[in-house]
């Protein structure tokens, strides 16, 4: 279980001017205390070349072979470690000694290239090795020898995290151990290089500040060289004549102090921090003899200051408001907050309450705390609600000092319990004098439509609609839309209904239907009348009722509303329309064009008949087809 905790430092209480060695020596020199303690040698002739510190161990490499001895009595005894480091200076961090030899970097029983870039990091618990220009460098366990991480240089290590700026302005912090990690603010354009976080403090290159990681004092700025060692509170290097200066990192004012001499000139120099994290120093001096300075002047760590803040918010999310799920989820993540007067102790865990209501229309019932959801360790929970279920979620947070957050705001997640609502059903025309007729359809949905139901039924020429029929493939469909060709005289009504991911259905949608006209030629004529063809007419032929009194009629008709087709235009004349004896209306043909038109006559009660069209003047009549609608529309 990962713990996310971010803490924030306050970068800008003390800000003071940068300290470089050279001018504080010039301007006013520090005291001097004088050389450090010697650490006898194992003879009287013998030189050291590297030197390394860890608590009462000392360990040396010889000036001339490179081999290594260590000793923790102050050189009463010496012991030879068994090997060399004679390519690289060797590195003591903790109980861990990095050497280099005959090609390989070997540590705790691991064993890399030598030519490697291999650091081993503060406390000794890391290391990292990179082959020459690769992206990153892996991150191992010292103690188990198992690789923990990739991480792409610049970053540094202390104890068990590695520290890097992961975007401008963030000092981010991940303990590989326990997955914590912890975020301090820090000057945008700050790095941090190896070797340069160690206890309390990082020391960053970009932007010469020196900044708590722990919290909660105030950054410094300071200015030091790339040689320089960082220390558990304080920073050594060398001076121009040969000295050491150590800055106090816990003093707000950086008090400094030198010792020495140290080897230089000619020969390089040889100076390392404790290693154990203890206020010490060992040096070559010019002698090439181990030296050890103890600190005792430096500031104490600044006491820790009881954590009165509670924790933030920072984030939280119960995903898309509706859902097309039962399952619901919500997510989020809080900062235990930095302050000069209230450092953080980090979020120690959660508490979730939900309420809820049945359907929109209801009232929200009262806030439940699910004792499973007390005390949470984790920053996220799921719950399965009814469908239509309407789900608000708060949260709060408590530190480890034991400050609880207020509730959060609510965020809410409804199971959508509403159906897709119809939005476009077309057809066409009614009565539909082309071919093919299309049929479409459309819902929305508060999520997602998934798929569509479509039934129809037909009545062919005479008789009533029959039933309704279930196409198994317009079942749980997909499709939006329908195309065929009509049958002369038959017309077809469709229903329409459909269903989202959640299994809400809709109602059946109206009724909507599409008939094809009867051409002319079946309806038989009678008196005056002539066949004829236009490329104008429906199916392309006509039946011109030349006098009054001539008709064309058909038996056994079935409808309850008649669309007549006819050619209209000028010196046409107009008909009666009768249906089982019944005159149902009185249509006009004369028009200042030519034209097809459709003439929709009174709906009337359904009935099955005889139908008549009656030529009513002595101007021609040209009638087209006819259509019986058994449905409206």
């Amino acid at each position: 279980m990962k713990l996310r905790v971010k803490a924030a430092a306050v970068v800008c209480a003390v800000v003071l001017v940068p300290v470089m060695a050279s001018q504080v020596m010039a301007a006013d020199p520090p005291e001097h205390l004088g050389e450090g303690v010697l650490v006898a040698t194992r003879t009287s002739t013998a030189q050291v070349g590297d030197v390394g510190l860890s608590g009462a161990r000392v360990v040396t490499t010889d000036k001339t072979d490179h081999t290594l001895w260590e000793t923790s009595d102050n050189g009463t005894t010496w012991t030879a470690t068994g090997g060399s480091s004679e390519t690289k200076p060797f590195q003591l961090e903790g109980t861990s000694l990095l050497t280099f030899q005959s090609g390989s970097a070997k540590v705790g029983g691991l064993t890399v290239p030598g030519t490697d870039e291999v650091i081993l990091g503060k406390g000794g618990k890391l290391v990292s090795h990179r082959t020459p220009n690769a992206a990153t460098a892996e991150v191992y366990d010292v103690a188990t020898r198992t690789k923990l991480a990739d991480f792409a240089p610049p970053f540094a290590m202390s104890d068990s995290t590695v520290w890097k700026v992961t975007e401008p302005g963030q000092l981010t912090g991940k303990d590989l151990a326990t997955g914590t990690v912890k975020t301090v603010l820090v000057a945008t354009n700050c790095t941090v290089e190896p070797d340069r976080v160690n206890g309390r403090w990082a020391l960053l290159s970009g932007c010469n500040q020196v900044v708590d990681v722990k919290g909660p004092e105030a950054p410094r700025n300071l200015t030091v060289p790339a040689d320089s060692q960082l220390g558990n509170g304080f920073t050594v290097q060398t001076t121009a004549d040969q000295n050491l200066l150590v800055t106090d990192l816990n003093d707000q004012a950086l008090g400094q102090r030198r010792y020495g001499p140290v080897r230089g000139g000619s020969q390089p120099a040889s100076f390392r921090a404790d290693g154990s994290g203890l206020a010490k120093i060992v040096y070559a001096d010019p002698d090439s003899k181990p030296r050890v300075i103890t600190l005792s002047w430096l500031t104490a760590d600044p006491q820790q200051r009881p954590d009165t803040v509670a924790p933030v918010m920072t984030s939280a999310s119960a995903g898309d408001r509706i859902r097309d799920n039962t399952s619901l989820s919500f997510e989020w993540a809080f900062t235990d907050p930095q302050d000069p007067n209230s450092p953080a102790t980090g979020v120690d865990s959660y508490d979730l309450r939900i309420q809820q209501r049945p359907n929109r229309t209801s009232p929200y019932g009262a806030w439940n705390q699910v004792p499973a959801w007390q005390g949470l360790k984790t920053t996220g929970a799921s719950y399965t609600a009814p469908i239509g279920t309407d789900t608000c979620w708060q949260v709060r947070a408590r530190d480890y000092a034991g400050n609880l957050s207020a509730w959060s705001t609510s965020y809410c997640s409804e199971v959508d319990g509403t159906a897709p609502v119809l939005v476009t059903l077309r057809i066409g025309d009614r009565v539909a004098v082309t071919s093919p007729v299309t049929f479409r359809w459309a819902y929305q949905d508060d999520t997602d439509v998934a798929s569509y139901d479509v039934v129809y039924r037909n009545a062919g020429p005479g008789v009533a609609l029959g039933k309704w029929l279930y196409p198994p493939d317009w079942q749980n469909t997909r499709t939006t839309s329908i195309t065929w060709a009509p049958r002369l005289g038959w017309d077809t009504c469709f229903l329409v209904r459909s269903r989202d991911y959640l299994g809400n259905l809709s109602a059946w949608s109206p009724q909507i239907c599409s008939v094809a006209p009867q051409d002319d030629r079946a309806l038989t004529a009678a008196g005056s009348v002539t066949r004829s063809t236009s490329t104008l007419a429906f199916q392309g032929t006509t039946s011109i009722l030349k006098a009054n009194g001539a008709y064309l009629t058909k038996a056994t008709e079935a409808g309850a509303r008649i669309a007549l087709v006819a050619l209209h235009g000028p010196g046409q004349g107009r008909v009666d329309v009768y249906h089982a004896n019944i005159k149902i209306g009185t249509v006009s043909l004369a028009a200042t064009t030519t034209a097809r038109k459709v003439t929709y006559l009174p709906i009337t009660p359904f009935r099955t008949g005889a139908v008549k069209i009656v030529s009513t003047s002595t101007a021609p009549a040209t009638i087209d087809g006819i259509a019986f609608l058994r449905a409206n529309p």
